[in-house]
């Protein structure tokens, strides 16, 4: 079966490539957007039957897609199906995992783990909320549980793609270096300034980009869809390079320590040009559960005290003409802040609203012209959106889903017989960790972007409950 698979794939592309030739050099000769469209065709059919024969590395073709489509849509100048080409290509990876049930270890898991669980019953609420009185048509519904099916796909896949400490390695290396490639591409952002498809573009779709411009210039994107969904993701980042930096010798060389460096430095910049301040929070509270959980290692103590000095001279340094370093220190000046202010005051207001709807107002009810009493209003906090549209018991559950989480990540740790098993377990609880403050201020998990790092955290997190200690290899 596996001589087949390998014999079958060269030529099924290279069949797709010759058809391709054609039909590219006839397009070209009429308008740009349609060659740039089908040549996009032609590597997608290309990578769907890639993903088909292997689901491993379809999984992170699929997140490759997701994290840089924006970037073909720049510069294209039209606007694409962005989910309808991440759902496809996670559908194609689906079918691939299931075709190739080479993953003995997913029989492991108790499926009806309470964590698990926890996602079962909050299933069956979202279902509810189809026939809740309170919203006008169903077009919210629809569009929120599609998006939560695709989270729960990808968390699925992550489940089937972690067999051993060795995956998990291989997990993080690809967002570190998919992060890291991201943020060399915001630095160009900002120190050359907007290619000019992306400034047509911004031109073109103005209601796209309502928070790139500030009034202290341009919150940089990079390749992803926004500046708020691309901070998040270099917090996650940074916070991925500072814990597996405590990492021993043995396990993480000085030659990888340096790279580690290279890239968090570059992330962390990029997450200044963002503009976003709640992913300037994530970080300290990365950091702050690292050092409660790994208090004891030596390595912890000392990239302690070099975060605090750096963090001192951010805050307090002769910095005073440089709009990313007085936004950053905006992010810690709490009741200063007016946009904070301004928050609390919403929030306050509509409590006796979420008081009074224990199943909210429907999915997705905050949406300008959803019809409903919260037409238009700004929850900004994760958190809030989930008590509005799905009332108070959807809080509860997403709390006790969130406090399982975080609880089954540090009992990873405690349980882990390696150091690779403990350091992974911990760059995992300090990410969801980061991720899950995030919320009260962002919408974290139900960003596409995001949400693909914070369901395959998730599923590494039930997964690693149930693996055998197994060694990594360097």
């Amino acid at each position: 079966m596996d001589y087949t698979k390998k014999n079958i794939l060269p030529y099924l592309a290279a069949v797709i490539w010759i058809l391709a030739v054609p039909l590219i050099a006839y397009l070209s000769a009429m308008e740009v957007k349609y060659t740039i469209l089908l040549m996009g065709g032609v590597i997608g059919l290309s990578l769907a039957g890639i993903s088909i024969f292997n689901y491993r590395i379809g999984y992170y073709i699929a997140i490759t897609i997701a994290l840089t489509v924006r970037l073909a849509e720049r510069m294209s100048g039209t606007e694409l199906s962005v989910g309808v080409i991440v759902d496809g290509m996670l559908l194609i990876t689906l079918l691939g995992s299931l075709i190739n049930a080479d993953d003995k270890s997913i029989r492991k898991i108790d499926f009806l783990d309470p964590l698990l669980v926890t996602f079962y019953v909050y299933i069956g609420l979202i279902l509810l909320e189809f026939f809740n009185p309170a919203i006008h048509d169903r077009h919210g519904w629809t569009t929120f549980s599609r998006g939560l099916l695709r989270n729960f796909l990808f968390m699925f896949l992550v489940m089937k793609l972690i067999r051993n400490m060795d995956d998990l390695k291989t997990f993080f290396k690809f967002w570190i270096v998919i992060l890291t490639l991201a943020a060399v591409y915001a630095c160009f952002q900002q120190w050359f300034g907007l290619l000019p498809f992306e400034k047509a573009f911004i031109a073109r779709y103005p209601e796209k980009f309502k928070t790139v411009l500030i009034l202290t210039g341009i919150r940089i994107f990079s390749f992803m869809s926004d500046p708020a969904v691309f901070g998040l993701l270099m917090a996650c980042g940074v916070i991925m390079n500072i814990t597996l930096l405590t990492s021993s010798k043995a396990l993480v060389s000085i030659r990888k320590k340096i790279l580690l460096i290279i890239s968090m430095v570059l992330q962390f910049m990029a997450l200044g040009y963002s503009g976003t301040r709640t992913a300037y929070i994530m970080v300290p509270m990365g950091v702050l559960l690292m050092v409660l959980i790994n208090l004891k290692n030596r390595n912890t103590i000392i990239g302690l005290s070099l975060f605090v000095m750096a963090f001192l001279v951010l805050m307090y340094g002769p910095f005073h003409s440089s709009p990313t370093i007085i936004r950053m220190r905006s992010a810690f000046s709490g009741s200063e802040d007016a946009s904070m202010n301004v928050r609390e005051v919403n929030r306050h207001r509509i409590q006796p609203y979420i008081y009074s709807h224990p199943i909210g107002g429907g999915l997705l009810s905050c949406e300008p012209g959803s019809g409903t009493e919260l037409d238009g209003f700004p929850p900004d906090s994760g958190y809030l959106r989930t008590a509005l549209e799905q009332g108070w018991i959807g809080l509860i559950l997403v709390m006790i889903n969130l406090y399982l989480l975080l609880k089954y990540a540090i009992n990873n740790y405690f349980k882990s017989q390696t150091e690779a098993e403990r350091q992974f377990a911990l760059t995992t609880a300090c990410v969801l960790f980061a991720l899950t403050v995030s919320m009260y201020a962002q919408e974290a998990s139900g960003l596409i972007e995001s949400a693909m790092l914070y369901y395959g955290l998730n599923g590494i997190v039930i997964k690693t409950k149930y693996l055998s200690t197994t060694n990594v290899t360097q």
